[in-house]
Order: structure tokens, then sequence, then C-alpha cells
């Protein structure tokens, strides 16, 4: 995709629409067609002479600014929280040595030590226990004096995974250096357990996988080998079908179901004459009755977890980050933009901070992270049409000194990244018609808790490595790590639960969280709470997190269609909208970076608008 000066592409057009259908009010002829967006390239100073405030430090405004910056644009972005990475949180061990060693490895010179997170809390105006979690994992054998390094430790408290059919996200990944791996989202060894089946006793997803499977072929055997299917077609054709069917439900010659090794072994076959006891067919009746294949959705119930795999995000094997989901922003910030990209006021806290590494002989070398003013909250975003500019107010804080103030700053354009409902309580120059559009946006709550293990029970006891076992206690599910197999210790996510359960889940104290989520895992592993470091346990509920109203819109282009029509036609202005809300795919990090690049197409498209010609 190129934009050269004067002249706009309808292939620009058109990417720029992916995620943010008429997002700069385009002319009728283009709204509603779409193209998959890619990384905007546009001239190297098509910018220069502009600045873009941007407004949150999470994967989209880092990745707006990315793209800004190195096109000649002068940016800040202001971030509330004391951190960055917004929703994609990856606390990591508080222990000092742990964390020498982590940047020693990632990041040697420091530039951005907050990049680092052992601690985070919860929203004190909202939570019911907003006390500091912290991130007290750590490898019992590391020896820090021994030049080795210790098993890499963390939580993705945030997203965890990525589609291989989110290209964005992984072009991403492959242009700024972050490594990927395999995430495994199922293996056959995974549990399954209900309340309403087998007595509460969890199975092996392959046991009642491929009893169903086995059954629905001998079902359908039966009818086309009796006459009452397909009785139009040749004997050929139909024993063709006979044949495929036999292979589909591992069926014997005569085209029954008696069960087979594809559901696993209650005593595993061995040498000589061992030849292994199979696991018995789960009955039709109880497959049925088990709410695994039916009967809800996966955030409400324990759903058809049968055939989550079969969703295009959910596959068997998708990818993460080496070394977590944080890698993507981190190295983000990594990248080194021009100079004159950074833009300082004249008491700007990051001044002294770049002076310094200037003088250690660092040279004047410029990152995206130096793009970032932490601790800053945006109170108002409003045009000021004397200049014209936006005008962006905010009040800032310094953890340091506990000083606190207001400011405000002109820039000719705004990219905001914060969720639809805060930037409804904005002081805006948005119309009141929009304003409550954004405010009507539903929300889901979400919540995750984490463990340290003390070994790695599930793979030596449930042959699970990797994917997920699915329960219908509030909990919902627990991830094993899809890394470090065979190791001595490992970070299960223990519960990851959205909607309502969530809520309710969100409204314990962390110590009944704590509570909760190991009665929890009892139910899928016999005990849990002994093989896991209870004492070190996290918990996240993120609709309550500071500057955060949930984990994700609820899919709001299908779910609330006419409220998605209006917050992604923009009012003429100097406003863009971008964050995964603004996305077909709300909660992943395919919307965020989607998004930030039709933001930026839509700025570049808006500067260009008045004398461009569109190339057809």
């Amino acid at each position: 995709m190129r934009l050269d000066t004067g002249l706009l592409s309808r292939r620009s057009v058109l990417q720029a629409l992916t995620a943010l259908a008429g997002a700069a009010a385009l002319p009728a002829a283009f709204v509603g067609r779409h193209a998959h967006a890619a990384m905007p390239t546009l001239p190297p100073d098509f910018g220069r002479g502009r600045s873009v405030a941007v407004v949150g430090a999470g994967v989209a405004g880092l990745t707006s600014a990315y793209v800004l910056a190195r096109n000649g644009f002068r940016v800040t972005v202001y971030e509330a929280d004391s951190r960055y990475g917004g929703r994609s949180l990856t606390p990591r061990p508080v222990r000092a040595e742990y964390r020498d060693w982590w940047f020693a490895k990632y990041h040697s010179e420091r530039q951005f030590p907050a990049m680092y997170v052992s601690e985070y809390r919860e929203d004190p105006a909202r939570s019911p226990d907003p006390q500091p979690q912290v991130c007290r994992f750590d490898d019992p054998l590391w020896d820090p004096q021994s030049g080795k390094d210790p098993l890499e430790l963390f939580l993705n408290a945030g997203p965890g995974r990525i589609p291989s059919d989110h290209v964005a996200v992984l072009d991403l990944c492959r242009r700024i250096g972050v490594e990927l791996e395999p995430y495994i989202f199922l293996s056959a060894s995974n549990l399954l357990q209900s309340a309403a089946f087998n007595g509460g006793v969890p199975i092996p997803f392959r046991q009642i996988n491929y009893s169903l499977m086995g059954q629905i072929a001998e079902m359908l055997a039966t009818v086309v080998r009796d006459g009452h299917a397909l009785g139009q077609y040749s004997d050929g054709y139909r024993n063709r079908v006979l044949a495929m069917l036999q292979q589909f439900g591992d069926l014997n010659g005569n085209l029954k179901y008696d069960g087979s090794s594809r559901l696993g072994y209650s005593h595993p076959p061995g040498g000589w004459r061992d030849a292994g006891v199979v696991n018995p067919v789960v009955p039709f009746d109880q497959t049925l009755n088990s709410g695994f294949a039916g009967g809800g959705g996966p955030a409400s119930t324990a759903g058809p977890v049968l055939f989550n795999a079969d969703n295009i995000i959910w596959q068997t094997s998708l990818l993460q980050p080496i070394g977590g989901m944080d890698r993507i922003w981190q190295r983000l910030m990594m990248q080194e933009i021009p100079a004159d990209a950074v833009e300082l006021r004249s008491d700007d806290p990051r001044s002294a901070g770049l002076s310094a590494r200037d003088a250690a002989g660092s040279g004047s070398k410029r990152y995206v992270g130096d793009l970032v003013v932490l601790n800053h909250r945006i109170t108002a975003l409003e045009d000021d049409a004397a200049q014209p500019r936006m005008r962006v107010g905010y009040a800032w804080s310094d953890p340091s000194t506990g000083k606190t103030g207001e400011g405000s700053a002109a820039h000719d354009f705004c990219i905001s990244t914060m969720a639809p409902n805060l930037l409804a309580t904005l002081k805006t120059s948005l119309p009141n018609g929009f304003r409550a559009a954004l405010g009507a946006v539903l929300q889901s709550p979400a919540i995750k808790v984490g463990w340290q293990s003390k070994d790695r029970f599930w793979e030596t006891g449930n042959q699970i490595y990797g994917g997920i076992s699915w329960t219908d206690d509030p909990i919902r599910q627990i991830w094993y790590p899809s890394e470090d197999y065979g190791a001595h210790t490992g970070v299960l996510t223990g519960a990851y639960n959205s909607g309502p359960q969530a809520e309710a889940f969100g409204n314990l104290s962390q110590a009944q969280r704590i509570e909760a989520a190991l009665r929890g895992g009892e139910k899928l592993h016999a005990r849990f709470s002994q093989k896991v470091h209870a004492d070190k346990g996290l918990t996240i509920a993120w609709h309550l997190m500071p500057h955060q109203i949930g984990g994700w819109a609820v899919d709001t282009a299908n779910t609330q269609p006419e409220i998605y029509r209006q917050i992604t036609t923009l009012p003429q202005g100097r406003l863009y909208l971008a964050g995964d809300a603004w996305s077909q795919l709300p909660g992943w990090k395919e919307g965020a970076v989607t998004s930030a690049y039709a933001a930026v197409e839509s700025i570049a498209y808006g500067m260009t608008a008045g004398k461009a010609k569109v190339a057809r």
C-alpha cells in the first residue's frame, strides 16, 4: 500500500476501511468497501511539520506511533497508567536477580525500566480488594551466579495467543523482530469436566470426541447401507461413502463402532504381551446430556467445547511470542525512529532521561518508547478552530515525588485508543449523538488467575502437553504452558472466564478468588491445591483495572450493528479512533493493529483529500 503526496490510490482507501469503515467521513462511494489492512507505506517525510497525539500506550497506540513516527510525524503518546502495554499485561517475577537477568537478555541498556512488570493493582475506586498483586513466581533451581538461564516464568494476564490468519500481527512481528513458537490450543489429552457428566469426574477430550465420531459414523453408515439415503446414487458411489465413514469413525468390518485405540488407554500398552487396556466408549446419550456437544456458549456454560477448535480463531495450533505476549509491544517500543519524531514540551518528564542517555554516550538514537509519557491521564480532546489544531488536556502525576498537575498541548491530529465508554466521558468536540453511541457499547467483564506449579503434574499424570482443559465450574478453563516441556515447574492459567461469571468472580476479594480457583482446579486435577503454590497465585479482573472498562467490546459489529455503524463513522474533525473495539476482532491484537493502520491511513487521506486524485 503506497500513498504519494497528492495521489491517493483506491487500494489505499480500501485498506484503510478494513477495521474502521468510514473513519474519516470518506466519500459515499467508498463506504462499505473492505480489504485487509497492511502496514501503511507512506513517503518518509509525509508527516513533516505535523504532530499527532496518541492516547494510550497499548498495542494499538504503540503501533500507531511507530507508523506515524517513521513517516515524518512528531508524535506524543499519552498513557494514563504507570506502565506500558494496556491490556497486554504479562507479570514477571519480582525477584531483583531475575529482573536483572531479564534485562540482560532482552534490553541490556534498560532505556525503559517500566516495561518489566512484576506488580499491578485494580482500581481502588471500583475493586472490592485493590491490594497490589505481586508476581512471586521463581525458579527454585536457578543460581544467578551460575551463568545459566532460569526457567522463564510469566503469566499472560491479557491476550495469550495469535491465530495463523491474523496476518497483520504476524507481519508486524516479522518486521520488529518478535520470535514466535507454537501455542497449543487443543491436546487430545485435555480434560472435560461437568457436574452433569460422569459423576463430575473429568474425561480426556479424545475419549468423548472419538466416541461421538464413531457413533455418528455408525448411524450414517446404517442409513446409507439400508438404502434410506443416497438411494439415487450408484452402488459404487454409496460404497465410497461407506468406506469414508468407516475411516472417519474407525468402524469395524461390519460398519459398527465398538471402540478403538483412538479413545486412549486406561493402561497403556508396553513390552511383550502387555497389550494395554483401551478406554471404554462413552454412551451417546451421556455425551448429549453432558453439555460438551451443545446447549450453550463457551462464555456462559460448559458449552460445545468439543467443537471449539473448529473455530478459525481457536485453531488446534496457534502461535505465541517466545517469552510472553508483551514481547510484541516491547519490541515495538525498541524500534528506532527519527530523532525529530520526539516532541518535548518545556516541563516534559522525558527530558532528563533523554539528556542522561545522550551524556552517557548512547548517542542520539530515539525509539518508539521515547514517544510515551506515562502517568498522563487525558481529560479533554477538543478541536481548536482558532489554530486550527486539536487541544489535548491532561492530568499528570509523578509517583516518585507525589506531585500532580494539569496541562494541555496542541497537536494537528489525535488518535484515541481508549475504550469507547471512557472516551464518552471526556470533554470532547464530538456530537452528543456520537458520544451516546460510544457510551452504549457493551463491554465484557473478564478475569484470569495464574498459578506456579510445584511440578509438571499435568504432563506426568495426564499426558497433557499444552492446550486447555474445560469445566462448568466458574474458573471455566485451565491453560497449560506450550513451552518448556519436561521442566521442573511452570505457570498455569488457572481460570479464564467472561460475562456474568467474570463479574461475579470480580466481586470477590483476592483471597476468595484464590480459594474459588483452587476449588475449580480440584475438579480437573485431584489434590490441585497441593500441586500449585497457592501463596503465589495472581488474580485480575479486567473490568476493574485502572483506565479499563472490560476485557473487550462484545463483538459490537454483530451484536450492536447500528451502534458500530455510528462509532465508525466519525464526524469531520481531527480526532481519529483505533483499538480493538474499532475492529471486527474485539479482544484480539489483530483488531488493535489493523485499526491502528486504518486510523493512520485515514489521517493521510484527510491531509490529501482536498487535492487528491483517486487512482483507478
